[in-house]
C-alpha cells in the first residue's frame, strides 16, 4: 500500500504544464521522456523518504501539507527555466512566456496558501484549539486516595532496578532497554520497560525482542523483574515491515498517529497501544479518536473508539496530546490577544514535557500536571488538569492560588535532606485525608529510593519516612498535631478518638518496630510504635486496653497514648512505686 501512494505521489515532479508535454513530445519525444523519467525518478526518492521513512498520514490534508509543497516547488522551478529558454519575439513565443509566467506565479501562490495554513491559519482558531480537549472546569477537592493508590517509586529508580535485570538476558549486547511507563497492572502499578533491539544490525542478527521488565511503583523493596517467555517480533526499534509504526501504517493509512506505549495484558502478554488523532480545521486542532493495538507477537492489530479498548490498556490517549489540550485550554480560553497581551485568566502548565501517569479514586490512569501564571518561575500553582487516560474526560482544578507546585514541593524537600545531598523527584499531587498534598520520592545521587516525603501543598510542612506506610503514618499524625489547630484539619477524615476493649490478638511487626493489636468487637488495627512506647511489647491477649489514635478511616490506626488496665490494676501505676527515704538513724546504724 505505501509503495503505491509512492509511486502515486512520484507524479508530482513531473511537468505539470499540458503544452510542455505537447511540444517535447512533438519536437524531441525521447529526450523528453528521458527528462521526465528522471524527474519520475527524483519524485519517487522523495516519496520513500516522506512516505515510507517518515509514515506522514495519507490523508487529504497530510498528502497536500508536504506533496502540495512539491508541486510548488516544481512549479516555480519548471516556469522559471521556461521563461529563461524561451527565446525570440514571435506570437508564439510570447505565449509560451506568459504561460511559464502563469505557472510561477501558481506555485508562488500554492507555496504562500501551504505556509499560512502552516504557520498562521492555527493562530485563527485558537478558540477551537481550547476547547478540543473539552476540559471541564471545577472548584471541588478530588477525592482522596488510599495509600494502596500512590506511586512512591520514581523513574530513576525503577531504571537503574530495570538496567541491573537487563543485564541477565541472553545475548544482551543485541538489546537495550526501552522507555519506562507507568501502568497498572491486574491492580498495581508497574514500571515496565519493554526489551529493544540496539540498531539495525542487531535486529538483522536476533530473531526476535525476548520480553520486558517489570519493577513495582508501589514496593520501594520490590525486585525487578524480568518477563522474557515471549517473542516480539513488532517492536518500535525493529526496521522495514517489522517497524511498529510502519506496520500500523500499512493498515491504517489515513490515521494521524500521536505515540504509542507498551501494555502488556493482565496475565502478561505483551501489546502495543498506538493512540491515533485525526485533524480538524485543516491540520490546526488535532483530536483524539482511539487506540489501535498491536499484538507484539503476532503483529495482530484492532481498531478501537476511545474509552472503547479492552480494560488492561491504560494509556489511550497519548501524554503528549493531553498536554497540548491542558496548555492550550490554560492560553486560549480567552482568545489568542488575550493571551499576548491582557492575560486575563490565562495559565499554564508547569512542565512543557510531559503530564504524569497517577491512579485516579476510581483506580483508573490519569495525566496530571499542575498550572502556573505564564511566564514566571514560580513555586505556587493556580489549579491543575486531570485527563483520564483511558477515555480522554478533562477536568481543570480550581481553588489552589497560593499553594506549592511541584517544583516547590520539590525545593522543599531539597532543603529538608540537604545534609544527606538527597532530591526530591518526580511529586505527584494527591488528595490525601481532604488535603492537597505532593508525595515526592527522595533518592541518592545514584537515583536509589531512600526516603518518601509528603509535603502539604497549602503550608509546606513535610513528613518523610522510609516506606509508603510509615510515611502515610506520620503524615496523618503531622496534620492532627501539627494543623490541629488550624482550620486545615476536616474533623470528619482525621481527628483524635478513644478505642478502649480486650485484647483478642497481637502481633509483632516487621523487624519489631511495631506492635499490632485487635481489640474486641473492633475491625481497625491499632499499632503502637515501639520507640514510643516501648512497654507495647507487654501487651498479652485478654488485657484491657485504652487508646487515644488519629482517626483516619484506614485500617490501621496509629496509638498516640495508651494505658494498659490489666497491668495497671495488677502492678499500679508508674507513680505508686516510691522509694523512701533512708532516716539518718537508720543510715548511722547501717555505718556502724
Amino acid at each position: 500500500m505505501l509503495f503505491a501512494w509512492i509511486a502515486l505521489m512520484a507524479l508530482s515532479c513531473l511537468s505539470l504544464n499540458p503544452q510542455s508535454w505537447v511540444r517535447g513530445l512533438r519536437r524531441r519525444p525521447k529526450p523528453w521522456l528521458l527528462l521526465q523519467s528522471g524527474r519520475y525518478v527524483i519524485g519517487f526518492v522523495i516519496g520513500i523518504v516522506v512516505i515510507y521513512f517518515g509514515l506522514i498520514d495519507l490523508s487529504f490534508t497530510g498528502l497536500l501539507s508536504t506533496f502540495g509543497v512539491v508541486v510548488a516547488i516544481n512549479l516555480i522551478v519548471t516556469g522559471l527555466l521556461e521563461s529563461v529558454q524561451t527565446i525570440g519575439t514571435g506570437k508564439r513565443v510570447r505565449y509560451t512566456f506568459k504561460l511559464a509566467k502563469v505557472q510561477m506565479a501558481t506555485g508562488a501562490l500554492l507555496l504562500l496558501v501551504l505556509l499560512g495554513l502552516k504557520l498562521i491559519y492555527p493562530l485563527m482558531v485558537t478558540k477551537e484549539l481550547a476547547t478540543v480537549g473539552q476540559i471541564e472546569r471545577s472548584d471541588e477537592k478530588i477525592a482522596s486516595v488510599a495509600e494502596e493508590a500512590v506511586r512512591v517509586v520514581p523513574h530513576k529508580s525503577a531504571r537503574y532496578k530495570s538496567e541491573i535485570a537487563f543485564g541477565n538476558i541472553e545475548n544482551y549486547s543485541f538489546y537495550e532497554l526501552g522507555e519506562s511507563n507507568i501502568q497498572k497492572i491486574d491492580d498495581e502499578l508497574y514500571w515496565v520497560s519493554p526489551i529493544e533491539y540496539a540498531n539495525v544490525w542487531r535486529w538483522f542478527r536476533a530473531d526476535h525482542a525476548p520480553g520486558y521488565i517489570m519493577v513495582s511503583a508501589e514496593d520501594p523493596n520490590a525486585e525487578a523483574r524480568l518477563v522474557d517467555g515471549y517473542e516480539m517480533k513488532y517492536v518500535p526499534s525493529a526496521f522495514f515491515h517489522e517497524n511498529l509504526e510502519r506496520h500500523v501504517r500499512q493498515a491504517y493509512g489515513d490515521v494521524v498517529l500521536i505515540g504509542y506505549s507498551f501494555e502488556p495484558d493482565d496475565e502478561g502478554r505483551p501489546y502495543y497501544a498506538y493512540s491515533y488523532a485525526r485533524y480538524e480545521h485543516y491540520r490546526a486542532v488535532p483530536k483524539a479518536e482511539g487506540v489501535i493495538l498491536v499484538d507484539a507477537e503476532t503483529g495482530e492489530m484492532e481498531q478501537y473508539a476511545l474509552g472503547e479498548q479492552p480494560d488492561f490498556v491504560d494509556r489511550a490517549i497519548a501524554p503528549t496530546l493531553a498536554l497540548d489540550y491542558a496548555y492550550w485550554y490554560g492560553m486560549y480560553s480567552n482568545g489568542l490577544f488575550n493571551a499576548w497581551f491582557a492575560k486575563e485568566g490565562v495559565h499554564e502548565p508547569t512542565s512543557k514535557d510531559d503530564m504524569l501517569g497517577v491512579l485516579g479514586p476510581e483506580q483508573e490512569m490519569y495525566w496530571m500536571i499542575d498550572h502556573m501564571r505564564p511566564n514566571q518561575e514560580s513555586n505556587t500553582m493556580v489549579g491543575f488538569t486531570m485527563v483520564n487516560a483511558r477515555t480522554g474526560e478533562a477536568t481543570y482544578y480550581t481553588g489552589m492560588s497560593g499553594m506549592l507546585n511541584g517544583r516547590g514541593a520539590r525545593e522543599v524537600v531539597d532543603k529538608s535532606f540537604q545534609k544527606e545531598q538527597w532530591s526530591g523527584t518526580q511529586p505527584v499531587l494527591y488528595s490525601v485525608y481532604g488535603h492537597y498534598t505532593w508525595v515526592v520520592p527522595v533518592v541518592d545521587k545514584n537515583g536509589l529510593l531512600r526516603e518518601i516525603a509528603m509535603v502539604h501543598a497549602e503550608t509546606g510542612n513535610i513528613s518523610s519516612a522510609p516506606s509508603r506506610k510509615e510515611v502515610f503514618l506520620n503524615y496523618g499524625q503531622m496534620l492532627a498535631n501539627d494543623l490541629g489547630v488550624d482550620d486545615y484539619l476536616p474533623t470528619d477524615v482525621l481527628e483524635t478518638k478513644t478505642v478502649s476493649g480486650k485484647v483478642y490478638r497481637t502481633s509483632i511487626g516487621a523487624n519489631e518496630k511495631y506492635v499490632r493489636v485487635l481489640i474486641e468487637g473492633e475491625s481497625t488495627v491499632l499499632e503502637f510504635d515501639i520507640a514510643k512506647h516501648s512497654d507495647a511489647v507487654f501487651i498479652q491477649l485478654n488485657d484491657e486496653l485504652e487508646a487515644e489514635v488519629s482517626d483516619t478511616e484506614e485500617n490501621i490506626l496509629r496509638v498516640e497514648s495508651f494505658t494498659n488496665k490489666t497491668m495497671a490494676k495488677e502492678f499500679g501505676a508508674v507513680e505508686d512505686f516510691e522509694l523512701n527515704d533512708v532516716s539518718e538513724e537508720e543510715e548511722s546504724e547501717t555505718e556502724e
